[in-house]
């Protein structure tokens, strides 16, 4: 990737995902394995989702922290999204409106992931199965929106059934997961045979879903469209109680391919 993509904010923000997910496997493996073999999610659903690991101590002390750093990253590329989106030549009314709405969605939803570190999952795990779930539609639609901005010719190749694919895996995800958590049912349970209790989705499929929405997760970098950058310029101006009396020498502050980023000199005087 080129330094300086509005793009690698998204990456980054990937990354850290990974990255805390990967350390909290480790970190819940080695001090709390029993979370593993059995919590309220793993009860309902009959498996354990990729971010388990991360719902219990000592895992939260690190992964939280770094799941604030994944919203910054992702709210960055949102509004640089837009930003762009504003600038593009071309682009109705209803597109500019759509992809303002869709990523200020967006922002507030990465915003309200947090909560599944603030809402217990086994007290409870519908309200923190929400926080996570509204990040899977929100998410799509951002994505989504990605290709509305821009022309055609710019798409990827096959983009069109990935975009299909992404969309029906992601319902599929939702959907089998809200079917299990609203039909689980503990007076079910007979001799300790937690299955007895759950929904009809047998784990396996759900599982599937879930497992293949995060593989679309990976893919969203090498399918997103292709896309201008961002340079902006900054200069210094007057204001209450300061008066800029000479020019300023504006150097381009880059966020693009083939800029570089540098600071602006400027000679000034007060009155």
């Amino acid at each position: 990737m080129v330094p300086g993509d509005i793009e690698d904010y998204a990456a980054a923000g990937g990354e850290v995902f990974v990255f805390a997910m990967v350390i909290s496997w480790i970190l819940t493996s080695a001090f709390n394995p029993d979370v593993l073999k059995r919590n309220a999610l793993k009860d309902r659903v009959g498996y354990n989702n990729l971010c388990v690991a991360w719902d219990t101590f000592p895992a939260k002390f690190i992964a939280a922290p770094l799941f604030v750093v994944i919203i910054w990253l992702n709210i960055r590329f949102m509004q640089l999204d837009f930003w762009r989106a504003s600038m593009t030549e071309g682009l109705s009314k209803t597109q500019w409106r759509a992809v303002y709405w869709s990523n200020s969605l967006s922002v507030l939803s990465w915003i309200g992931s947090i909560l599944i570190f603030v809402i217990d999952a086994n007290e409870a795990p519908i309200a923190h199965s929400a926080a996570f779930l509204q990040l899977v539609v929100f998410g799509y639609c951002a994505f989504f929106m990605n290709f509305v901005e821009t022309p055609p010719m710019y798409h990827p190749r096959g983009a069109c059934v990935f975009l299909c694919v992404y969309a029906l895996v992601s319902t599929l995800f939702g959907v089998f997961v809200c079917i299990q958590l609203y039909a689980f049912d503990p007076g079910r349970i007979v001799e300790s045979e937690i299955e007895k209790a759950r929904g009809p989705i047998p784990w396996y499929v759900c599982a599937s879903a879930d497992y293949a929405w995060f593989c679309c997760l990976v893919l969203q970098g090498f399918m997103r469209p292709r896309a201008p950058s961002v340079r902006a310029q900054y200069a210094l101006i007057s204001d209450d109680d300061f008066i800029v009396r000479s020019c300023t020498a504006v150097r381009p502050m880059g966020i693009g391919k083939n800029t570089l980023a540098s600071s602006s000199f400027t000679f000034m005087d007060t009155e």
